[in-house]
């Protein structure tokens, strides 16, 4: 199964000089958790997480009102394209310890974000219960 296949509607993007607490409210107005950063152009630059808001901002009694998106959001990219097979997204799941893959164009451009539970609804059983318990064994702070 290719990476297409899951995609679903449009993504929801943010840029690196937005505040916080914009995002904050795009978040719960889009009920998500995970957005893609993206430059001036529209290329991915990194992820921001309701999680990083929470770690990175709230709990070290950040100021929500004046930070900005590029203060808390993950700069490594992780992404996949478009055409790739749905098992990369599972393997780099796993070796990166995170619960979603952005997916970019050939231009870096986002298209769409797969996560453990899209990988949930279409894989076998066995292999989703291996990816989260390797995924959940060493999360990362971020994701």
């Amino acid at each position: 199964m290719r990476v297409q296949e899951l995609l679903k509607g449009n993504v929801v993007t943010v840029r690196a000089d937005a505040s916080v607490q914009e995002v904050a409210r795009k978040m719960a107005e889009e009920d998500i958790g995970f957005l893609p950063v993206v430059d001036a152009s529209g290329k991915a630059i990194g992820t921001i997480t309701d999680r990083d808001i929470v770690v990175r901002l709230i709990a070290k009694a950040g100021d929500l009102k004046s930070a900005r998106v590029e203060q808390v959001m993950t700069k490594d990219v992780v992404s996949v394209r478009p055409d790739e097979d749905v098992q990369k997204v599972a393997e780099l799941m796993k070796e990166r310890k995170i619960s979603r893959v952005l997916v970019c164009d050939q231009n870096a451009k986002p298209l769409g974000v797969i996560s453990l539970g899209d990988l949930a609804e279409k894989h076998e059983e066995g292999e989703v219960g291996r990816t989260v318990k390797e995924v959940k064994e060493g999360a990362s702070l971020t994701h």
